[in-house]
């Protein structure tokens, strides 16, 4: 087996390994956060998910500061309520 396939093998199972430590880091720190950061993560992740359901506006002040305001594009459907 040469290099190139070892790493082609290994790629994937470390991708996973990967993965699942980040969402069982993720799942712990959760509970940990508060409302207010729950929901913008949530409202974070529903840009990722479905962008074209969102408004996202990124002002960048002459400080350096970053403000992401994230509001709805319409009333959600069915499957965006929670």
């Amino acid at each position: 087996m040469s290099r190139h396939d070892n790493d082609h093998f290994i790629g994937p199972f470390v991708h996973e390994e990967m993965a699942d430590t980040l969402m069982q880091t993720v799942t712990h720190l959760i509970p940990k956060l508060s409302p207010i950061t729950r929901l913008r993560l949530l409202a974070f992740m529903h840009l990722l998910e479905n962008p074209e359901t969102m408004k996202a506006d990124l002002d960048v002040e002459p400080s350096g500061c970053l403000r992401l305001t994230l509001a709805t594009a319409g009333a959600p459907d069915k499957s965006q309520q929670h």
